[in-house]
């Protein structure tokens, strides 16, 4: 079997990839995969944590911006050429399957793809529709998404084609990295020279960062240090030196010792992007979420909070004085971090990764047979 995965932009729609050709590759251990993302992304950074070979090649591509910007132009062009080279890539490797799970540059590799009769598989994570799934549903062979509710949005005839059935939509919740799983809360202690006396909080601004979190996170520290330690991972984007007092780490990036981090949390505060969420959910952690401004982040902040999964703001509304309070109320009421603790868990079912590798692989037969 061979497999085309298809990434970019933040670990988004990178992360749900790593756990699906983890858990392909247990059924296919002798199975090829090539992942195609783009240049600036931290896809090498997630491919490098994969416990088995995986060939990293770079595409062009663009986003569409909105409301309309100047740069779309330029992007159209990028997406071309991302096409072209996707078009010769595909010739070459000759995938039996193309998987995508949500990123702008899944656009040009599925319909390169889809001309050279290759079968293609996206997954969407989000609650909201994103766009790339809109643009690639109509010619998906089959098509993943997390929530039951995202379903009844696609396949209502209104794709660039003609109208698609519903019965190639499958539930299977987002998938998990096994590499975030099995952490040591002492291993914790002992690479972050972490002080048990003390309760940890966890900072994600997601795979790339968040500039502006971080700068409140920064601003928030002479109080937040006096009763908390902070694990941060700021994605490389802080608007100066990083602080250095004694109970604050701040990392660029996590790879094998993500999970470590993960374990000592007892709070997490993070993006809403639903692969980090889904490894929250997982997990079973306590959960501040800073949402993305204007991005499908906010509706899955939105539902996380609305059904006491999670406790939600703005990052208009997120002030250092509101964070520290906020910090404060989650540490200190044990009831209110044994709901949302509990309540998470119930988010995502523990299968995704299986659910998502039997279509795959249904695909896969499928196309097998009819060749």
């Amino acid at each position: 079997m061979r497999m085309l995965f298809v990434g970019g932009g933040t670990g988004g729609p990178t992360a749900p990839l790593i756990a699906v050709a983890e858990s392909l590759r247990e059924r296919f251990p002798k199975a090829e995969f090539v992942f195609l993302g783009t240049r600036r992304a931290l896809d090498d950074k997630f491919i490098a944590q994969a416990a088995f070979p995986i060939v990293y090649r770079t595409i062009p591509a663009g986003k569409w911006r909105r409301p309309f910007s100047l740069k779309n132009i330029f992007d159209a062009f990028k997406t071309f050429l991302g096409f072209c080279k996707a078009f010769f890539y595909l010739g070459r490797f000759r995938p039996d399957v193309v998987f995508g799970a949500g990123s702008y540059a899944q656009v040009p590799v599925a319909y390169a793809a889809y001309l050279r009769g290759i079968p293609v598989v996206i997954h969407q994570p989000d609650f909201r529709l994103l766009l790339s799934t809109r643009l690639v549903a109509p010619i998906a062979t089959a098509i993943t998404v997390s929530f039951s509710h995202t379903a009844q949005g696609i396949g209502t005839g209104s794709g660039l084609l003609a109208k698609y059935p519903k019965s190639k939509v499958h539930v299977t919740g987002n998938p998990v990295r096994a590499g975030i799983l099995g952490g040591s809360i002492g291993e914790a202690r002992r690479i972050f020279s972490l002080n048990d006396r003390y309760p940890t909080v966890l900072v994600m601004g997601g795979g790339t960062g968040a500039r502006r979190l971080n700068e409140i996170i920064q601003e928030s520290l002479p109080e937040l240090t006096k009763y908390v330690q902070i694990i941060h991972l700021t994605g490389g984007r802080t608007a100066g030196k990083t602080p250095k007092m004694e109970p604050y780490h701040a990392y660029d990036f996590l790879a094998a010792d993500l999970k470590h981090a993960f374990a000592a949390a007892d709070l997490v505060i993070s993006r809403a992007g639903m692969g980090t969420i889904s490894e929250l959910g997982r997990l079973g952690k306590v959960s501040l979420l800073v949402p993305l401004p204007d991005s499908p982040q906010e509706d899955n902040a939105k539902l996380l909070a609305a059904f006491g999964l999670a406790i939600a703001i703005n990052e208009k509304f997120l002030k250092p004085s509101v964070l520290v309070e906020l910090v404060r109320k989650m540490l200190w009421d044990s009831s209110l971090q044994k709901n949302l603790r509990q309540n998470i868990q119930r988010l995502m079912p523990a299968d995704a990764e299986a659910k998502i590798v039997k279509v795959i692989r249904d695909v896969y037969e499928r196309t097998k047979k009819s060749r």
